[in-house]
């Protein structure tokens, strides 16, 4: 690919430095048969001045071979000005058309480094649970011991398996897709209602109490959208969050925008980690703990997404003294 770009970056500097080149071109005959015409104008003799001119110059055919080396000569320079002119439009003209191709290229070359590097990420995410099963079916296979049972075993396994997988795949979908969201005043009190009972199964497991104080405010976006997006962030806080702990939601209004907060009693992120919790892939298990959370580090990328669908924003910092992690996400009022 680098080689694709540097080629590319070439065709395209010499076609900017052709078209430069070009335009000085005409430019300079322009300025070349202006001068020219000039200089015949202003060493013209005029019949006034004929006599005078006679007795300095003792004759008329003196004068004017006078008047033709002058008109030579300023010719000569004119010319000579020009040439340089142009070689010095040749040289910084290819300099300024590569830096300006290179800028022309860059988030070009940066989208295909990110769709080449997503690509293989999620390749390596879906190999994963295929090896997995692979691996259990044939050791089932071999197993001359095998019962009913242990197949059923098996079969639950892999059944989970490919609910991550199709897990995966319904989250890469979502990232993939480019249409606009359509919005329109929505219940900000209501998606955190959803999205709150979305994540009560998982919290009750660990006796986690998810407190909502989220009031009746308006929100411009798309209620489905906000709502996974708000359950991806409870669900993360879940995860990490130890046994018995509080997850917290509140909203307040601040000018024409809303900031709401989901707030844990997680272990915090570390500070190299925090600038790339919402890389896609990124693993918060990495960041956050050494506990072992599955994943595929794709939620927090597209909560991002969504966000930012909406004219939003979304951050997370730590809590004081390291007791948890805030997630603030701003929103347009309706």
């Amino acid at each position: 690919m680098k080689n694709l770009f540097q080629s590319t970056t070439l065709q395209l500097t010499a076609w900017y430095t052709l078209i430069l080149m070009v335009i000085s071109l005409i430019f300079s005959i322009v300025v070349f048969q202006v001068s020219y015409s000039e200089l015949q104008y202003g060493f013209r003799v005029s019949p006034g001045t004929q006599a005078q001119n006679f007795f300095e110059f003792g004759d008329l055919g003196t004068l004017e071979s006078w008047r033709n080396d002058r008109i030579q000569e300023s010719k000569s320079h004119l010319i000579g000005s020009l040439v340089l002119f142009n070689v010095f439009v040749l040289a910084a003209g290819a300099a300024g058309s590569y830096m300006l191709a290179r800028r022309t290229l860059k988030p070009v070359e940066e989208a295909m480094q990110v769709q080449a590097r997503f690509s293989s990420d999620a390749a390596h995410e879906l190999r994963t649970p295929l090896t997995v099963m692979q691996s259990e079916i044939e050791v089932g296979l071999r197993s001359k011991e095998s019962s009913k049972a242990g197949y059923g075993e098996l079969l639950r396994s892999n059944l989970e398996e490919i609910q991550h997988m199709r897990t995966l795949t319904d989250r890469l979908l979502l990232l993939a897709n480019q249409n606009e969201l359509s919005m329109q005043p929505t219940s900000l009190e209501q998606i955190a209602i959803e999205a709150m009972n979305r994540g009560i199964p998982l919290a009750q497991k660990k006796h986690i109490e998810i407190q909502n104080d989220i009031g009746p405010i308006q929100v411009n976006g798309n209620a489905d959208s906000l709502t996974d997006t708000l359950y991806i962030l409870i669900d993360n806080a879940i995860k990490y969050c130890p046994r018995k702990s509080l997850i917290k939601l509140t909203a307040a209004k601040k000018g024409h925008r809303v900031e709401l907060r989901i707030r844990d009693n997680g272990p915090g992120i570390t500070a190299d980690d925090l600038p790339h919790i919402f890389d896609r892939f990124y693993r918060a298990d990495m960041s956050r703990s050494n506990q072992n959370v599955s994943g595929h580090g794709l939620g927090l990328s597209i909560a991002q997404r969504v966000i930012k669908a909406h004219d939003g924003t979304i951050s997370a910092k730590n809590n004081a003294r390291g007791k948890g992690v805030t997630f603030l996400i701003t929103l347009p009022l309706a």
